[in-house]
């Protein structure tokens, strides 16, 4: 398509492809501005059925107006081509952004706010992602998240339907959509999601921006759908020193298997890393010094007094929102 036009838009290079389509840098000649243009996938535009119904779901992500949340301008169609019109976005992908031992800690509690801060205000317009991952994130040149595609997103339905909820792209039920390595137990499984799904998926994203490393892996599919569903990473701290204790506990309580043990929220999440304090085990200090004067507080862990020792979340959970 490079060098052709759909409508009056220019298509220029090709920036990026994945299951939901193609994007291209375009330029629309009536206003003279650069855009991004996503051609949709032909099964999908054949559709009748879900073309509508993508319709009806864009128009809510289209009303998502942040600094960290791409904005989709139009649903159109050209030539017999069904295609978006999007922001463009300057700078580089999220996983060409993380180096072999992680950001630092400032960096990475920056963009985790950004894409944290991006989640919160989808979640509350009953937007859900979907598809988390590093390629789904742009990074700015002045050093700012972006979170970009939400072709797979999922919204609230106001019309009486089988299921509660409806999804871009497909909405049979048990259909397992997203990119295997950063899907939430109950996507792999086909299950009922909402918004603590996508604190999954961004838990793995900000553990491998953290660590240079994902939490599961897998020689196969299958393996690493077991390693998801079952298995407990390592805590960042004992992959990477450098890292404050308190991240294992942040990330730890969003790789919470249960659903009911992860934050209730994005904006409970974004609470809890603005509160992460840059103390390393290594270093013992903190990025700002303490006047002699200053009167300290020291919030202990909670011991786990409970029969049968399964309230570890619980303990944390309460330090943390103390020292908050």
């Amino acid at each position: 398509m490079i060098g052709t036009s759909l409508g009056h838009y220019r298509i220029g290079e090709l920036i990026g492809s994945g299951g939901m389509g193609e994007v291209y840098r375009a330029t629309d000649t009536r206003l003279d501005r650069d855009i991004a243009l996503k051609v949709l996938p032909a099964e999908l535009a054949a559709d009748p059925a879900r073309l509508e119904r993508f319709r009806r779901e864009a128009k809510a992500v289209a009303r998502l107006n942040h600094p960290s949340v791409v904005t989709l301008h139009s649903v159109e169609e050209a030539g017999g081509v069904t295609f978006l019109t999007l922001e463009l976005v300057e700078g580089r992908t999220l996983d060409h952004e993380i180096p072999a031992q992680g950001l630092p800690f400032d960096r990475w509690q920056r963009l985790a706010q950004d894409i944290l801060g991006a989640l919160a205000y989808a979640h509350e317009r009953g937007v859900i992602h979907r598809d988390l991952k590093p390629s789904n994130v742009m990074v700015t040149p002045d050093g700012r998240a972006k979170v970009l595609d939400f072709g797979l997103a999922k919204t609230a339905d106001p019309e009486p339907q089988d299921d509660a909820t409806r999804t871009l792209a497909d909405t049979r039920e048990g259909v397992v959509m997203g990119t295997v390595p950063y899907m939430s137990p109950e996507q792999l499984q086909g299950r009922a999601v909402d918004a603590r799904s996508d604190l999954f998926s961004v838990g793995i994203l900000l553990y491998e921006a953290a660590t240079g490393d994902r939490p599961f892996r897998g020689d196969s599919q299958a393996e690493l759908v077991s390693t998801i569903l079952r298995d407990v990473p390592p805590p960042p701290s004992s992959v990477r020193a450098a890292l404050p204790p308190g991240l294992d506990r942040f990330l730890e309580r969003c790789l919470a298997k249960d659903p009911g043990h992860r934050y209730a929220s994005a904006g409970e999440a974004l609470a809890a890393v603005g509160a992460l304090d840059p103390v390393t085990p290594a270093s013992g200090s903190r990025t700002a010094a303490v006047a002699d004067d200053t009167i300290a507080l020291a919030v202990l862990p909670f011991a786990d007094m409970s029969p049968g020792k399964d309230q570890d979340y619980l303990c944390e959970g309460m330090a943390e929102e103390i020292m908050s």
